[in-house]
């Protein structure tokens, strides 16, 4: 299914259909895969055990929503078509106050020494007229390296992204992480320049993963890779990776220790969580969540960043950014319009 206008009359009837589904191409493939219910049930999962699409919110729950393999595809990924318009990047007020206050109060809290970092969100809404079928399909040729999809569920809404994180996946027994943080716009044949405070954020995530694994295996040596620079779009992160076997450990219990990282809630992250749900007035949803199919030996599971909660006539961006001591206030409201402007520049 290469013409794009089949894909899009396709994509209009999944939409349509009333039943949940979702679309989505692992990174670095160049299959699109769809997983669609034969029913309207809403399947929840205790264990993770199940196979499936799991779909979870950033806040803990004993229950994950998941779509079972009843009905799987395989399809070519469509031609892309440009956008009919560039469309303006409103600049809301009220959120740029809302957002530069939530970054002095935290630095104020991390200057009184209850946190060395916290990661602070914002949403973004904005108009949206476009094709949504054709705005998809152009994140899948703009993010190769992403985890793309579109997910679509009574239950939750609709939602896309394309987002550079992966939390754990798994093959067999092998098992890889990854520390990922810090946030530089991409510039062609020029390789970034990561400040003191961009590093530290990311060694942040970096030894809270080493200090979680090791509480899991005991007896395994697992380090990280030295750290990288991973290109998402027109941004590039700090990453670091981790390559472990999972043992005797579920994947239930392995995502528990991990999810949420650092690079989405703070250190230290207990703490970070509480002053998040004491200053961020807005529900963060299924933004900074987890979502990615899951197969008898296999998993790949992602953090749900660089997203969209998808609604009729407007897309809410949820974007955010790690807060230091070290954070210059006006930046920082600066590199959440980039994050934002990732998406829509291509939607």
């Amino acid at each position: 299914m290469t013409n794009k206008n089949n894909f899009n009359t396709f994509f209009n009837i999944l939409q349509h259909s009333g039943t949940p589904f979702v679309l989505y191409r692992l990174p670095n493939s160049n299959v699109l895969i769809l997983q669609e219910q034969r029913n309207t049930k809403h399947y929840q999962t205790a264990t993770l055990q199940e196979e499936g699409f799991v779909f979870a919110p950033f806040k803990h729950v004993n229950k994950y929503t998941y779509i079972p393999n009843h009905k799987r595809r395989e399809l070519k990924i469509p031609e892309q078509t440009l956008k009919n318009s560039n469309q303006s990047q409103s600049e809301s007020t009220q959120q740029k106050t809302y957002y530069t206050d939530l970054v002095t109060k935290a630095k104020a809290a991390i200057a009184q020494g209850d946190m060395q970092k916290v990661v602070v969100s914002r949403i973004h809404k904005h108009p949206y007229e476009e094709n949504l079928a054709a705005s998809f399909v152009r994140l899948l040729h703009a993010y190769p390296n992403a985890m793309v999809y579109f997910w679509s569920h009574p239950h939750t809404g609709s939602w896309m992204g394309a987002t550079p994180e992966t939390l754990v996946t798994v093959k067999n027994q092998n098992c890889k992480t990854m520390a990922l943080a810090g946030t530089l716009a991409y510039q062609e044949a020029h390789a970034p320049k990561w400040s003191i405070k961009e590093q530290d954020e990311q060694q942040m995530v970096t030894d809270f993963i080493q200090q979680q694994l090791s509480k899991l295996y005991p007896h395994q040596n697992i380090a990280p890779t030295t750290a990288y620079s991973k290109r998402a779009g027109n941004l590039v992160h700090l990453c670091a990776d981790f390559n472990f076997t999972i043992g005797n450990v579920s994947l239930l219990n392995l995502i528990r220790a991990l999810h949420p990282t650092p690079a989405v809630s703070g250190v230290p992250v207990a703490k970070s969580m509480v002053f998040l749900e004491i200053t961020e007035t807005h529900e963060r949803k299924y933004y900074a969540g987890f979502l990615g199919p899951i197969e008898k030996d296999r998993a790949h599971i992602c953090v749900n960043l660089r997203c969209a909660e998808v609604t009729p006539h407007h897309l809410t961006l949820y974007v955010g950014g790690g807060i230091t001591a070290e954070s210059d206030i006006i930046a920082e409201w600066e590199e959440s319009q980039r994050k934002a402007e990732t998406l829509l520049n291509v939607i």
